[in-house]
């Protein structure tokens, strides 16, 4: 059993694990499979694609979710599942967007 208080986990700029194309984005690694992720106002994730599937919940703020083309409105307790396509968080809120991802192998 593994049993954090997702707040005192230390907190990173996306910038440290390499990842481009995001900004205003900050993650905290919960374990090898669980991010909680924080986008501040302005800020988005990179736009990106997993081979496996990524299922979530947003714990406050709101934003979208760009998939191509599409443009999907996300809030606070909104779950999301995404298997296998090209993606990105974007927060058009005036507050930080707060969500856990838990990705799933296939």
């Amino acid at each position: 059993m593994k049993h954090l208080h997702c707040k005192d986990v230390e907190s990173y700029d996306s910038s440290a694990f390499g990842l481009e194309g995001a900004n205003k984005y900050r993650l905290r690694l919960l374990s090898d499979a669980s991010i909680w992720n924080e986008v501040e106002p302005g800020g988005y994730t990179p736009d990106h694609k997993h081979d496996d599937i990524e299922r979530g919940v947003i714990i406050s703020g709101k934003g979208i979710i760009k998939q191509g083309n599409n443009r999907i409105e996300i809030q606070a307790n909104d779950f999301i599942e995404i298997v296998n396509e090209d993606h990105q968080f974007i927060n058009n809120g005036n507050e930080p967007l707060v969500f856990v991802c838990f990705r799933i192998q296939r």
